[in-house]
């Protein structure tokens, strides 16, 4: 490719719109009112954004770390304290969600297993699918028939069931 260009050969198309005299025209209220904007509303709105924003920078809260203090069992809630037992439901609610997520994980954990030992997968995964029985035996006998609209209420009713017959089960055996 040559140098330079030639201007004879490539020659610019003549403007279409006639050149106005700059002294003479009105200037484009378009941009004036941008720049109002700019001034008036842009500028203070980014300038407290900008300070908010510095002031939270120093205290960063990532969600996903976030840890719940470990809040008082139901049976441990004076009568009549409504907060108390609110934030026993939402820690029995945590707590459900973490055993289902358990369950899942040694399910997945089974599942892989299967799949990459292949026929020899019985001999191979013993271990996960023992540790698969014990967390599904433990969370059946926590969480189980309790329904969708189970809570923390009605599993401590279970629990309490479950100690006496153990309890009732110990005498008849003595």
């Amino acid at each position: 490719m040559a140098e330079g260009r030639d201007r004879d050969v490539y020659t610019a198309p003549p403007p279409r719109t006639p050149v106005a005299d700059r002294t003479t025209s009105v200037p484009n209220p378009v941009t004036f009112l941008q720049a109002v904007f700019s001034y008036v509303i842009d500028t203070p709105v980014t300038f407290v954004r900008e300070w908010i924003e510095s002031r939270q920078a120093k205290n960063k809260f990532y969600y996903y770390h976030q840890k719940f203090p470990r809040v008082p069992d139901l049976s441990e809630c004076v009568e009549g304290d409504h907060l108390c037992f609110f934030e026993a439901e939402a820690q029995w609610r945590r707590d459900r969600m973490v055993d289902q997520q358990i369950v899942e994980i040694c399910r997945e954990r089974l599942g892989a297993c299967k799949q990459r030992e292949g026929p020899n997968q019985f001999q191979n995964c013993a271990k996960e699918m023992e540790q698969l029985a014990q967390v599904t035996k433990a969370y059946q006998a926590r969480y189980g028939d309790l329904g969708v609209h189970g809570n923390s209420r009605t599993c401590l009713m279970k629990q309490k069931h479950r100690m006496i017959e153990e309890r009732k089960a110990q005498a008849n055996a003595s």
